[in-house]
């Protein structure tokens, strides 16, 4: 958290040493940056590629399912 903090500033320090011609290069070189690095993805975005996929089959009986194949304690 504090290196981000650190880094914001250090940033914004730069900013303000920018003479004001310089200004509205940055303001169209972030909002372009913003556009490519959309973070407002949903995350239902991601839910149509699960469509075919029956998450009964993997629920039902868990429990046995785990024990039958998976976490099997090692007989001595």
């Amino acid at each position: 958290m504090a290196t981000k903090e650190k880094l914001r500033k250090s940033i914004l320090n730069k900013i303000k040493k920018l003479s004001d011609d310089k200004l509205p290069n940055l303001d169209a070189y972030i909002s372009d940056l913003e556009s490519h690095l959309s973070t407002d993805k949903s995350p239902l975005s991601f839910s149509g590629i699960f469509k075919e996929l029956e998450l009964t089959e993997l629920t039902s009986d868990l429990h046995k399912s785990r024990e039958d194949h998976n976490y099997r304690i090692p007989q001595f």
